[in-house]
Protein backbone atom coordinates (compact mmCIF):
# COMPACT_ATOMS: atom_id res chain seq x y z
CA UNK A 1 0.00 0.00 0.00
CA UNK A 2 2.69 2.53 1.02
CA UNK A 3 5.30 1.54 -1.59
CA UNK A 4 8.02 2.57 0.87
CA UNK A 5 7.13 6.27 0.70
CA UNK A 6 9.09 8.33 3.21
CA UNK A 7 7.21 10.45 5.72
CA UNK A 8 8.50 13.18 8.01
CA UNK A 9 6.28 13.81 11.05
CA UNK A 10 6.74 17.24 12.64
CA UNK A 11 5.09 18.04 15.96
CA UNK A 12 6.23 19.61 19.23
CA UNK A 13 4.15 17.02 21.12
CA UNK A 14 6.63 14.17 21.52
CA UNK A 15 3.98 11.59 22.46
CA UNK A 16 1.88 12.39 19.40
CA UNK A 17 4.74 12.38 16.91
CA UNK A 18 6.00 9.04 18.26
CA UNK A 19 2.50 7.59 18.01
CA UNK A 20 2.06 8.79 14.45
CA UNK A 21 5.50 7.52 13.45
CA UNK A 22 4.74 4.10 14.90
CA UNK A 23 1.37 3.97 13.14
CA UNK A 24 2.85 5.07 9.79
CA UNK A 25 5.56 2.45 10.13
CA UNK A 26 2.91 -0.19 10.72
CA UNK A 27 1.15 0.89 7.51
CA UNK A 28 4.33 0.32 5.51
CA UNK A 29 5.78 3.83 5.38
CA UNK A 30 9.31 4.80 6.30
CA UNK A 31 8.66 7.37 9.04
CA UNK A 32 11.01 9.90 10.65
CA UNK A 33 10.26 12.61 13.20
CA UNK A 34 11.15 16.26 13.82
CA UNK A 35 10.29 18.23 16.95
CA UNK A 36 9.75 21.56 15.16
CA UNK A 37 9.80 23.27 11.77
CA UNK A 38 13.47 24.19 11.88
CA UNK A 39 14.51 20.59 12.48
CA UNK A 40 12.15 19.50 9.72
CA UNK A 41 13.79 21.87 7.21
CA UNK A 42 17.26 20.61 8.20
CA UNK A 43 16.15 17.03 7.61
CA UNK A 44 14.51 17.88 4.28
CA UNK A 45 17.73 19.49 3.07
CA UNK A 46 19.68 16.37 3.95
CA UNK A 47 17.26 13.68 2.81
CA UNK A 48 14.42 13.20 0.31
CA UNK A 49 10.90 12.78 1.77
CA UNK A 50 7.64 12.20 -0.09
CA UNK A 51 5.14 13.35 2.55
CA UNK A 52 5.36 15.73 5.51
CA UNK A 53 2.80 15.65 8.32
CA UNK A 54 3.03 18.78 10.42
CA UNK A 55 1.19 20.37 13.31
CA UNK A 56 -0.11 23.89 12.68
CA UNK A 57 0.78 25.52 16.00
CA UNK A 58 4.45 24.99 16.93
CA UNK A 59 7.11 27.16 18.59
CA UNK A 60 9.65 29.05 16.42
CA UNK A 61 7.96 28.10 13.15
CA UNK A 62 4.25 27.41 12.61
CA UNK A 63 2.91 24.83 10.18
CA UNK A 64 1.93 27.31 7.47
CA UNK A 65 5.42 28.82 7.43
CA UNK A 66 6.91 25.34 7.31
CA UNK A 67 4.55 24.45 4.46
CA UNK A 68 5.67 27.45 2.39
CA UNK A 69 9.35 26.68 3.01
CA UNK A 70 8.81 23.06 1.99
CA UNK A 71 7.16 24.15 -1.27
CA UNK A 72 10.13 26.41 -1.99
CA UNK A 73 12.52 23.54 -1.24
CA UNK A 74 10.67 20.77 -3.11
CA UNK A 75 7.19 21.41 -4.60
CA UNK A 76 6.65 17.68 -5.15
CA UNK A 77 6.43 16.95 -1.40
CA UNK A 78 2.85 16.47 -0.18
CA UNK A 79 2.15 18.30 3.09
CA UNK A 80 -0.63 17.29 5.47
CA UNK A 81 -1.51 19.80 8.21
CA UNK A 82 -2.90 18.61 11.54
CA UNK A 83 -4.16 20.96 14.24
CA UNK A 84 -6.43 21.42 17.21
CA UNK A 85 -7.26 24.94 16.03
CA UNK A 86 -9.69 23.91 13.32
CA UNK A 87 -11.46 26.77 11.59
CA UNK A 88 -12.58 27.36 8.03
CA UNK A 89 -10.09 30.22 7.76
CA UNK A 90 -7.07 28.11 8.74
CA UNK A 91 -8.18 25.26 6.48
CA UNK A 92 -8.53 27.60 3.49
CA UNK A 93 -5.20 29.25 4.28
CA UNK A 94 -3.45 25.87 4.45
CA UNK A 95 -4.90 24.67 1.14
CA UNK A 96 -4.17 27.98 -0.59
CA UNK A 97 -0.56 27.75 0.63
CA UNK A 98 -0.25 24.36 -1.06
CA UNK A 99 -1.22 21.80 1.59
CA UNK A 100 -2.35 18.45 0.21
CA UNK A 101 -4.87 17.95 3.02
CA UNK A 102 -5.94 19.20 6.43
CA UNK A 103 -6.94 17.13 9.47
CA UNK A 104 -8.46 18.54 12.67
CA UNK A 105 -7.59 17.22 16.12
CA UNK A 106 -8.77 15.08 17.70
CA UNK A 107 -8.73 12.53 14.91
CA UNK A 108 -8.69 8.76 14.69
CA UNK A 109 -5.68 6.98 13.27
CA UNK A 110 -7.78 5.41 10.55
CA UNK A 111 -8.64 8.93 9.33
CA UNK A 112 -4.95 9.65 8.89
CA UNK A 113 -4.45 6.25 7.26
CA UNK A 114 -7.06 7.12 4.61
CA UNK A 115 -5.44 10.49 3.91
CA UNK A 116 -2.02 8.86 3.59
CA UNK A 117 -3.44 6.19 1.29
CA UNK A 118 -4.84 8.88 -1.01
CA UNK A 119 -1.56 10.80 -0.87
CA UNK A 120 0.33 7.62 -1.81
CA UNK A 121 -1.97 7.05 -4.76
CA UNK A 122 -1.37 10.63 -5.87
CA UNK A 123 2.39 10.08 -5.70
CA UNK A 124 2.12 6.83 -7.68
CA UNK A 125 0.07 8.53 -10.40
CA UNK A 126 2.57 11.39 -10.65
CA UNK A 127 5.43 8.89 -10.96
CA UNK A 128 3.56 6.87 -13.60
CA UNK A 129 2.75 10.00 -15.61
CA UNK A 130 6.39 11.05 -15.50
CA UNK A 131 7.49 7.61 -16.70
CA UNK A 132 4.97 7.72 -19.57
CA UNK A 133 6.10 11.21 -20.57
CA UNK A 134 9.72 10.06 -20.56
CA UNK A 135 8.78 7.11 -22.78
CA UNK A 136 6.85 9.41 -25.10
CA UNK A 137 9.79 11.81 -25.38
CA UNK A 138 12.03 8.85 -26.13
CA UNK A 139 9.61 7.64 -28.82
CA UNK A 140 9.54 11.10 -30.41
CA UNK A 141 13.33 11.15 -30.32
CA UNK A 142 13.50 7.77 -32.04
CA UNK A 143 11.03 8.86 -34.68
CA UNK A 144 12.86 12.14 -35.27
CA UNK A 145 16.08 10.19 -35.79
CA UNK A 146 14.30 7.78 -38.15
CA UNK A 147 12.75 10.62 -40.15
CA UNK A 148 16.10 12.35 -40.34
CA UNK A 149 17.76 9.16 -41.58
CA UNK A 150 15.01 8.60 -44.16
CA UNK A 151 15.18 12.23 -45.27
CA UNK A 152 18.95 12.11 -45.67
CA UNK A 153 18.63 8.84 -47.56
CA UNK A 154 16.52 10.65 -50.15
CA UNK A 155 19.21 13.26 -50.88
CA UNK A 156 22.28 13.10 -53.05
CA UNK A 157 24.01 9.71 -52.86
CA UNK A 158 27.13 9.60 -50.67
CA UNK A 159 30.49 8.40 -51.95
CA UNK A 160 30.50 4.84 -53.27
CA UNK A 161 32.47 3.43 -50.36
CA UNK A 162 29.91 4.87 -47.90
CA UNK A 163 26.83 3.51 -49.68
CA UNK A 164 27.87 -0.11 -49.98
CA UNK A 165 25.06 -2.09 -48.34
CA UNK A 166 23.28 1.11 -47.22
CA UNK A 167 19.85 0.13 -48.52
CA UNK A 168 20.03 -3.24 -46.82
CA UNK A 169 21.00 -1.65 -43.49
CA UNK A 170 18.09 0.78 -43.74
CA UNK A 171 15.73 -2.06 -44.71
CA UNK A 172 14.98 -0.44 -48.05
CA UNK A 173 15.03 -1.84 -51.61
CA UNK A 174 17.81 -0.91 -54.01
CA UNK A 175 17.57 2.82 -54.81
CA UNK A 176 14.10 2.88 -53.23
CA UNK A 177 14.95 5.54 -50.64
CA UNK A 178 16.18 7.88 -53.34
CA UNK A 179 12.93 7.59 -55.26
CA UNK A 180 10.73 10.59 -54.26
CA UNK A 181 7.57 8.48 -54.20
CA UNK A 182 9.20 5.78 -52.12
CA UNK A 183 10.61 8.41 -49.78
CA UNK A 184 7.12 9.80 -49.13
CA UNK A 185 5.86 6.30 -48.40
CA UNK A 186 8.58 5.78 -45.81
CA UNK A 187 7.84 9.13 -44.16
CA UNK A 188 4.13 8.27 -44.02
CA UNK A 189 5.00 4.93 -42.43
CA UNK A 190 7.14 6.74 -39.86
CA UNK A 191 4.18 8.98 -38.97
CA UNK A 192 1.88 5.96 -38.70
CA UNK A 193 4.38 4.19 -36.43
CA UNK A 194 4.56 7.23 -34.14
CA UNK A 195 0.76 7.48 -33.85
CA UNK A 196 0.45 3.77 -33.01
CA UNK A 197 3.19 3.92 -30.39
CA UNK A 198 1.70 7.06 -28.83
CA UNK A 199 -1.81 5.53 -28.72
CA UNK A 200 -0.47 2.41 -27.00
CA UNK A 201 0.81 4.57 -24.14
CA UNK A 202 -2.55 6.33 -23.58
Amino acid sequence: MADGFKILITDDDSALRELLAEAAGGWGYSASIAQDGEEAIRRLRMEKYDIVITDLMMPRMDGITLLMKIKELDPSILVIIITGYSTIETAVKAIEAGAYDYIAKPFRLDELMIVLKKASERLRLVAQNKALLDELRSAYGEMAALKDALSRAGGAPPAAQETDGYEEKMGMPENGARNPLKRQEYLKEADRFLKVKTASKA
